[in-house]
């Protein structure tokens, strides 16, 4: 329980224990026990263990962890699922000319864009590694994730970044791919195919999205 007033940031555990006293009369025992740091040093774990330290979305294992629940969910239900996976063009080039420090500002910068186009509940949004972030799309198909994919896109090429360096402009390739057959895919399938269709998009020139056509083996 958290109690009020001066104690408002404190955390406490209640122990409740009932009492017998002589002539039959009763009370109850309550004892407090501060857990204050307890507590914080779980949220701070908590923290650590599934967000992303730089960006504060979710990281990779919380992903593959929600994802994996998401996937089996739509797939007994029959909703659609489809994947983002998306990558920033040329960022090893802005860390090699501007520094680290301001590829960090605009690995925080592309999230920030990205998330005006999301919906908090509906996407599921991670950093999948380095320059590479993922989207889940539970109850989208890959029509509607490509329509997503690009909103995203044209967020980020519309808004430059500015850096004490100048303005820096960023683009986003973007590969989508939906499960097709519930027997057969996984989810690491789902995400090899939206990985192919990213890597088609780079091939063409970056600055893209391409959609994976499962049911015929090829990228349209």
């Amino acid at each position: 329980m958290r109690l009020c007033s001066e104690y408002a940031d404190r955390v406490y555990q209640v122990r409740i224990t009932s009492l017998e006293q002589a002539r039959n009369s009763k009370g109850l025992l309550l004892v407090f026990t501060d857990i204050t740091e307890i507590k914080r040093l779980q949220e701070k774990l908590e923290q650590q263990a599934y967000y992303d330290e730089l960006t504060k979305i979710y990281n990779r294992r919380a992903f593959l962890q929600q994802s994996e629940q998401d996937f089996q969910e739509a797939k007994d239900t029959g909703l659609p699922f489809t994947v983002l996976l998306m990558d920033i063009d040329h960022f090893k080039r802005v860390n090699d000319t501007y520094g680290h420090h301001i590829g960090d500002q605009l690995l925080v910068h592309v999230v920030n864009a990205c998330q005006t186009q999301l919906l908090e509940g509906r996407h599921f949004f991670a950093r999948y590694g380095g320059e590479e972030f993922v989207i889940a799309l539970k109850g989208f198909d890959e029509a509607e994730g490509e329509i997503l994919a690009n909103q995203l896109r044209t967020a980020i090429e519309q808004a430059p970044l500015m850096t004490e360096a100048g303005s820096l402009s960023a683009t986003l390739s973007i590969g989508v791919a939906e499960v097709v057959d519930w027997t057969e895919e996984t989810l690491y399938q789902l995400l090899h195919k939206a990985d192919t269709a990213l890597y088609a998009a780079k091939e063409e020139g970056r600055n893209r999205v391409k959609v994976y056509a499962a049911s015929e083996g090829i990228l349209s």
